[in-house]
C-alpha cells in the first residue's frame, strides 16, 4: 500500500490486513500524546484513532508538538 505521508510517497506492507491509524503513528516512531494528524485533510482526534484503518492511496500529515520558548 503507498501513502503520502508529509508529502512523501511510503509503502506499507500491511501484514495483518487492516492497519489502523493509532498502529501506523506508532510503527513510524512517532510519539501518540506529540502529534496532531491530518488524513485526507481532516484532522482526527487521537480518541479516534483506534477506529481509523489506513487506506491505499490516503495523505497524512503528521505534525509533532515541541514545547520550548519563553
Amino acid at each position: 500500500m503507498k501513502l503520502s505521508i508529509n508529502g512523501e510517497i511510503k509503502s506499507i506492507d500491511p501484514e495483518k490486513g487492516r492497519i489502523y491509524l493509532s498502529h501506523l503513528i506508532e510503527d513510524l516512531g512517532y510519539h501518540p500524546k506529540l502529534v496532531v494528524v491530518e488524513l485526507n485533510k481532516i484532522i482526527i482526534n487521537s480518541e479516534n484513532w483506534d477506529k481509523i484503518i489506513v487506506k491505499d492511496g490516503d495523505s497524512m500529515e503528521i505534525v509533532t508538538i515541541v514545547g520550548g520558548g519563553y
